[in-house]
């Protein structure tokens, strides 16, 4: 028998879907691994597992494959994940991933919602600095603003020299030991992303 604080979650929270595209593999299993941290019961799904980086600004193959892929998972929401690869100033930068994003979700049904990484994916590592840390044994000092940072896959590349090196492909592991709250609180450009995401889940549920 379900009683109590069971009631206050309903059945559709349990096996909500959510679709991940992104601009490599090791991203859209990145970004799950961080967000089971707050989301345990979601079914995260990866769509366009084969297309990479700029493959995702192809708009004749993009939409076939993504309409293909959306309509076979029918995913609740899907995240689209892309690096800025600018600071968040750059205006320009963002216009043509705002036109993108735009293109994107009308092929699923505006059921998108976008995660832009500022400058790029990394940031949010440096976010939680101490736990980067704790994995390479390297004693990288707190940043004020992750977003700040130029480049921060650099940083973190510099910092693991003459150790074990930082990889890209090292993302996914370190994505599932990232404290949650802490990158959530240290890095803003993902704080306003997981309050809209609730926002969104919110509509659905």
């Amino acid at each position: 028998m379900i009683t109590g604080a069971s009631l206050t979650l309903s059945l559709h929270d349990y096996f909500m879907k959510i679709g991940l595209v992104g601009e490599a593999p090791n991203d859209t299993t990145a970004i799950q691994n961080l967000l089971s941290r707050k989301y345990p019961d979601f079914d995260f799904v990866t769509l366009l597992n084969r297309i990479t980086g700029s493959m995702l600004d192809n708009k004749k193959s993009f939409r076939r494959l993504l309409r293909i892929e959306y309509e076979e998972q029918q995913p609740d929401i899907v995240i689209f994940i892309r690096d800025l690869d600018a600071l968040e100033n750059d205006r320009t930068a963002k216009r043509r991933r705002q036109a993108i994003f735009s293109y994107s979700n009308r092929i699923v049904d505006r059921t998108g919602i976008a995660l832009l990484n500022i400058y790029e994916l990394e940031a949010l590592i440096l976010a939680d600095i101490n736990t980067f840390n704790n994995y390479y044994g390297t004693e990288v000092a707190e940043f004020a603003d992750p977003m700040m940072v130029p480049t921060p896959k650099e940083v973190l590349i510099n910092a693991t020299r003459g150790s074990e090196q930082f990889n890209e492909s090292h993302n996914p592991a370190l994505f599932s030991l990232l404290n949650f709250n802490i990158v959530a609180e240290r890095c803003r450009y993902f704080s306003a992303f997981i309050r809209r995401f609730d926002r969104l889940i919110a509509t659905i549920s």
